[in-house]
C-alpha cells in the first residue's frame, strides 16, 4: 500500500469484537498492518459502548459470544445507526445464524476459519462503498429532482410508483426513517384513492403521479380522470361515530402526515407537500 493509502485508511477506524483474545489479536494485526486503527472489545457490552462513545467506521463481530451474543449486539448497533456497516463471523455450517444476521442488517459475513486476505477484502470493499456514499450525500443537495408517470388504475402498480417517488428523499434525507414510513403510507393513500374513488379501479384510467423534490422540500401530485369530488361531503373521521368508515380516512392520514395537502377546484387532483423539520435550511456548503 503506498503512503496516500496508508495516510487514508489510518483515518479509518475498525471494531474487532470476540470473546477469544487470539482472534481479537489477529485481527489487529491484519488491520494495523494496512494502516487502519483498531479497536477490540472482548464482548457486546464493551462494544456498545465503543460504539456510543468513539468513532468507529466499521465492526467485525462475532455472532456466538456469552453474555450479548453477536445478534443482540448487531441489533443495537442498527439502532445506533442503521448505515453502519457490520461484518458478522459465523462458523462455517452455520447457514442458518448468517441468513438471520444478513437479514438483520449485517453487511457482509466470514466463515471461521477465514484468511486475512479474505477479511481485508471484505472490510476494505465496505469502506469504500461507505465513503462513496458519503461523498453522494455532499453533491446531492445541490440537485433538483423531477419524476412523473401516468399509472394505470391498478393496485398492484402502486408499491412500485411509491418506490421511485421517495428514492430522492433517502438520498437528500429530507426526513427521518419514522416521518418517510409515514409519508409512504399518505402517498399510498392518496393514490390508492385517485385508482379506486377517482378512475372507479377502471384500470382503462391513470393515475398521473408528478413529484419535485429537492434538499429542503418535496412536492407529490397526484391527479386522475374521473370527475372529482367536494371535500365538504366527506364525513369527518375523526368523529368517534365515523371512525370505521372509510369514507375519508385517507384524507385525514394525508393532512396528519404531511405538511400541506390541497386540492384542485375539481377536486381530481391532489397536492402533498413535506418539508425538511425546522424550516427551510442552505445547502450544505453555500454561503
Amino acid at each position: 500500500m503506498n503512503s496516500a493509502m496508508q495516510e487514508q485508511s489510518a483515518k479509518l477506524a475498525i471494531l474487532v469484537v470476540d470473546d477469544e483474545e487470539n482472534i481479537r489479536n489477529v485481527l489487529e494485526t491484519v488491520f494495523t498492518s494496512k494502516g487502519y486503527g483498531v479497536i477490540k472489545a472482548a464482548n457486546g457490552f464493551e462494544a456498545i459502548k465503543v460504539v456510543e462513545n468513539a468513532r468507529v467506521d466499521l465492526a467485525i463481530i462475532d455472532i456466538k459470544m456469552p453474555g450479548m451474543d453477536g445478534m443482540e449486539l448487531l441489533s443495537r448497533i442498527k439502532e445506533h445507526s442503521s448505515e453502519f456497516p457490520v461484518v458478522v463471523m459465523t462458523g462455517f455450517a452455520d447457514v442458518e445464524t448468517t441468513a438471520k444476521a444478513l437479514k438483520a442488517g449485517a453487511s457482509d459475513f466470514l466463515a471461521k476459519p477465514f484468511g486475512a486476505q479474505e477479511v481485508f477484502h471484505s472490510v476494505s470493499r465496505l469502506l469504500e462503498t461507505r465513503k462513496v456514499r458519503q461523498e453522494n450525500r455532499k453533491i446531492l443537495p445541490f440537485f433538483k429532482f423531477k419524476l412523473e408517470g401516468d399509472i394505470p388504475s391498478r393496485t398492484e402498480n402502486i408499491n412500485g410508483a411509491i418506490h421511485y417517488l421517495t428514492g430522492p428523499l433517502k438520498d437528500v434525507e429530507l426526513c427521518e426513517s419514522s416521518e418517510l414510513s409515514n409519508l409512504v403510507i399518505a402517498l399510498y393513500e392518496a393514490i390508492v384513492n385517485s385508482m379506486r374513488h377517482g378512475n372507479g379501479g377502471d384500470p382503462g384510467k391513470k393515475v398521473r403521479v408528478r413529484a419535485e423534490i429537492d434538499y429542503n422540500e418535496a412536492r407529490f401530485v397526484i391527479a386522475d380522470e374521473g370527475d372529482g369530488f367536494s371535500l365538504d361531503g366527506i364525513a369527518n373521521p375523526t368523529d368517534p361515530k365515523n371512525l370505521y368508515k372509510s369514507s375519508g380516512r385517507g384524507i385525514y392520514l394525508m393532512k396528519h402526515f404531511m405538511d400541506e395537502v390541497s386540492y384542485n377546484d375539481q377536486g381530481n387532483e391532489v397536492t402533498l407537500v413535506k418539508r425538511r423539520k425546522g424550516g427551510a435550511r442552505p445547502v450544505p456548503g453555500e454561503a
